[in-house]
């Protein structure tokens, strides 16, 4: 303790405790100004290239990753001219009303393809085109389609584009637009003519009816035979039924000769005989027959020809032809009767000609009246169906009528609205992208990703729970203390400052032992206690350096044995000073807070300065009781201890000198004189101590 008295007499190391403070508060400066560049570049300290590494990293990456998955987008285009009415087709006129609302008629023609009526009918097509493709692509939706359509007014044109990533969808986005609009103006364009065009139509529709009805009432009445057919057909039956009365006259007359006779004739019995053959011939009533139908014809071509006419120049021709076989078959018929040939030859009596003249007499009234009940229904229908036609072709004139009137009010209902519309491009397929901004996101990414991990580096240094370098210590330890930094080799020079600094402190004994406790916050921190010890013996002060924990095994008596058991124990004297580990005492029992003090005061008598290793707070018991009768507490924390850890210890110790060892060589409170290395120390208890 001699020693003690050749300390150097100077006005800074010695002097009153108090007036230190009190000089330390006048000469107190105001606080400079936190520069925050100094900040960052203190929380990047050591981690400038590790950080600019990894963001260069990232950077590339999310660059690349930008640019894979940003597509450039194109646009194609389309356009719709509305062409300024036409003059009149078939009429001019001086009416330039549609010319002065043109402009409006392109406005409302812009916006109505932009209303949502086409929007959505262009959207179903092209949803219905995609699907029979069977593309990759896959059908929009509703909003992003109509998001992806422009439509501007150009004077009278309509500018129409589209933009897509996919260069087929920008093109069928055009087309399916301009087809929407054009099929609904089509569907709309009869409701756009004029009210004298919609009233002819209904007037067309009306007779059309009409004229629809007359021939359904022709058919039913008429069925197959039109009117000249029926005339035809009447003008042969009642041909017919004129000679069918000449042969029922000349029957007649021959009965009533007969009769008249009662049965006798003053005739010949031949002439009578010729006259019933005659009568009742076949081949004769067939050739009557067909003269008569001749006849009907022959009478019909008159009312439609000349009589130069072939047509009647060969009925006329077929008429003298069946006179003549009449004529013809008569003769015979009168040759044969004279003959002979006919007179009983047949047995047959006058009673039985007469029956037979009665019988042919009744046949042919009766086939009269019928001829006669069908030429009276012919002439009915043909009367009724003159009438009905004569109807009908006014109609028919009427319907040619209005119709050539409708044919010209629609051909002129294009001049009804301000103009006509033009599809001139329907959409092109786009090869060059309007828009690629892939480099620019690429760079953007890249920019961003170098941002995001120099913020997240600075987040975590900043907010981390861990101690890097000393200033770390520095913002948790109170204003009070000042921290003594030595690297992870500390030289002599370091060891000596620290021990002036112990010396210097208000703590130190003077007169008395010192007694020192050291713990450490990690077991991974090194501390130089035997250069501590071995420095403070050779400036004359008795030292004992004493090992108070225990983490591995010792195989001689030491600091348990002698404070459980009460066992006399010699420290073993290394260089300058005195060593004692913690000994082999296993007995958990006896270890009290009476007993450390009593060991320690008995100890204290033969040593000016007794440095005691207590250990790891956490783990070791004498770490929680030596401290509370120690002087000094020398808590040395190192690279990596959390600070929970520190502010726990903190809370728990007095009379404390932090220690932050194994700083790196840009710790700001780092000297940057080199320094002499010093013994290595390893993290067994024996040699820490």
């Amino acid at each position: 303790m001699s020693d003690q008295k050749n300390m150097p007499d100077t006005d800074t190391e010695i002097g009153d405790p108090a007036l230190w403070q009190v000089r330390d508060f006048v000469e107190e400066t105001d606080v400079a100004p936190v520069n925050p560049v100094a900040v960052i570049i203190r929380i990047f300290r050591g981690l400038w290239m590790y950080t600019t590494v990894a963001a260069l990293s990232v950077g590339l990456v999310a660059g690349y990753g930008a640019y894979s998955a940003t597509n450039p987008v194109f646009e194609s285009q389309g356009l719709v001219r509305i062409i300024a009415r036409d003059p009149k087709i078939l009429f001019a006129d001086r009416d330039d009303t549609r010319l002065r609302i043109y402009d409006a008629f392109v406005a409302s023609e812009a916006t109505y393809m932009g209303s949502r009526t086409v929007l959505i009918r262009a959207h179903e097509w092209l949803v219905e085109t995609i699907n029979k493709r069977e593309t990759a692509l896959s059908a929009p939706n509703q909003n992003d389609f109509i998001n992806a359509l422009t439509i501007k007014k150009l004077k009278g044109l309509i500018a129409i584009s589209a933009k897509s990533r996919a260069p087929y969808l920008a093109k069928k986005y055009v087309e399916a637009l301009l087809h929407s609009y054009a099929s609904l103006h089509a569907e709309h364009s009869g409701s756009r003519q004029t009210l004298r065009a919609r009233e002819l139509e209904m007037r067309v529709l009306e007779l059309q009816a009409k004229q629809q009805n007359f021939s359904k009432i022709i058919l039913e009445i008429g069925q197959e035979y039109d009117v000249f057919s029926l005339a035809k057909a009447h003008l042969t039956k009642v041909t017919q039924l004129e000679a069918l009365d000449l042969r029922i006259e000349a029957l007649a007359t021959t009965l009533m000769e007969m009769e008249s006779t009662g049965g006798t004739l003053n005739a010949d019995v031949g002439d009578m005989e010729i006259k019933r053959a005659t009568l009742l011939d076949r081949a004769m009533a067939d050739m009557i027959f067909e003269r008569a139908k001749r006849a009907a014809d022959l009478a019909k071509l008159r009312l439609r020809y000349q009589p130069t006419h072939p047509k009647i120049k060969t009925l006329k021709t077929s008429l003298a032809v069946i006179d003549a076989a009449i004529e013809s078959r008569r003769r015979l018929i009168s040759t044969l009767g004279r003959a002979g040939a006919m007179t009983g030859a047949d047995g047959m009596t006058q009673s039985q000609s007469l029956a037979e003249l009665n019988a042919l007499m009744k046949k042919l009234t009766n086939r009269r009246n019928d001829l006669s009940n069908l030429s009276r229904e012919l002439n009915g229908k043909l009367i009724d169906l003159r009438r009905i036609s004569e109807e009908k072709a006014q109609i028919t004139g009427m319907l040619a009528e209005t119709r050539r009137i409708l044919d010209g009010v629609l051909l002129e209902s294009r001049n009804s609205m301000p103009g006509t519309i033009d599809i001139l491009a329907a959409g092109d397929m786009p090869e060059i992208p309007t828009t690629d901004k892939r480099k620019q996101f690429a760079l953007l990414a890249f920019l961003a990703a170098n941002m995001l991990t120099f913020f997240l580096v600075f987040c975590k240094r900043q907010f981390s729970a861990v101690v890097k370098y000393s200033d770390d210590l520095q913002t948790i330890l109170p204003a009070t203390l000042d921290i003594s930094v030595m690297p992870s080799e500390p030289s002599n020079t370091r060891v000596a400052a620290f021990l002036s600094e112990l010396q210097f402190s208000s703590n130190w004994q003077m007169g008395d032992a010192t007694i020192v406790s050291i713990i450490r916050l990690s077991e991974k921190t090194d501390i130089p206690l035997d250069a501590l010890a071995s420095l403070a013996g050779s400036q004359g002060m008795k030292t004992l350096l004493v090992c108070a924990a225990q983490h591995d095994q010792c195989t001689s008596a030491g600091f348990s044995n002698s404070i459980k058991l009460g066992s006399d124990v010699r420290p073993i004297r290394a260089s300058g000073f005195d060593f004692m580990s913690f000994g082999t005492s296993s007995v958990e029992d006896g270890y009290t807070l009476d007993n450390a003090r009593t060991w320690l005061k008995s100890v204290s008598q033969n040593y000016d300065l007794i440095l005691l290793y207590a250990g790891v707070p956490e783990k070791d018991f004498s770490a929680r009781v030596i401290p509370n009768l120690s002087h000094i507490n020398i808590m040395a924390v190192s690279p990596g201890v959390n600070t929970r850890v520190i502010r726990r210890t903190l809370s728990r110790l007095q009379n404390l000198k932090p220690l932050f060892t194994g700083a790196i060589q840009n710790d700001p409170q780092l000297a940057t004189s080199a320094d002499v290395p010093a013994i290595k120390q390893g993290k067994a208890d024996d040699k820490a101590a």
